[in-house]
């Protein structure tokens, strides 16, 4: 009787210890528990890592006046183009906390319309314009610090360059004259970049399409055109400006 009662103590006490170590075993297959796999493991969104970035490129539009003093005037009034322009600008290299260092070229075109009139008795004989093709190659600084550190969304690039400019004049359809003038090219830009107003969307447009940032920006210029030789058209002005859009990718 006491070998019985032992061997049905022995049995209930293995099926005890058998249900325990499946019950443990079920606890630590549980996502729920805390320690049960490591933290990232279940994290709802990856890492998100930022593609490269290379070129920023800008579409631009402003108002263009050379300084040819009276003769502008007479012929064109208060005609300030508009100037477009592209420019494309590749990060040479990346100074820490401050931004890339850039290389690029802008290619534009603007165009002023008058009236042309006789020297004698001012009599209007048809339409008379100027057109100019300006192309610059030049070095910026793409001061992107305050947004990639601060988050703040300002960027600061200041320019120089060296501006190469086709020119062509005409009355009534026939050409005139034309030619080139050259000289140096500056610039200061702020630019607002756009981030901030849907982080989600601008990560999205980062993994899909690789574009980084995107911007407005406005921008204060000059150029010193046609100053290096008298045999060219002074088209340089002392202040022009422009403003668009800009993408980093």
């Amino acid at each position: 009787m006491s070998r019985l009662v032992a061997s049905t103590a022995a049995f209930f006490a293995l099926v005890s210890l058998t249900a325990s170590t499946r019950a443990l075993a079920d606890d630590s297959s549980d996502p729920g528990q805390q320690g049960a796999r490591p933290i990232g493991e279940w994290s709802e969104e990856p890492l998100f890592v930022p593609s490269s970035e290379n070129f920023t490129v800008e579409l631009r539009v402003g108002a263009y006046r050379p300084d040819l003093g009276s003769s502008f005037s007479s012929y064109f009034g208060g005609d300030l183009g508009p100037l477009i322009a592209i420019e494309l600008d590749y990060h040479l290299l990346q100074i820490p906390y401050v931004g890339p260092l850039q290389v690029g070229a802008r290619v534009g075109w603007v165009e002023w319309n008058g009236q042309a009139t006789t020297t004698s008795s001012s009599t209007n004989v048809g339409g008379t314009g100027m057109s100019m093709i300006p192309v610059t190659v030049l070095a910026s600084l793409r001061i992107d610090g305050l947004a990639r550190h601060l988050s703040l969304p300002l960027i600061l690039t200041p320019k120089l360059g060296l501006d190469f400019a086709y020119f062509q004049t005409g009355t009534s359809g026939y050409t005139q004259a034309d030619g080139w003038s050259v000289g140096l090219d500056w610039g200061a830009q702020i630019a607002l970049e756009l981030d901030f107003l849907d982080r989600r969307s601008a990560r999205r447009l980062d993994e899909e399409w690789g574009l980084n940032h995107s911007e407005i920006f406005f921008e204060i210029f000059g150029s010193t055109m046609g100053s290096f030789s008298d045999r060219q058209l002074p088209l340089g002005t002392s202040l022009a400006w422009a403003a668009g859009l800009g993408f980093t990718f």
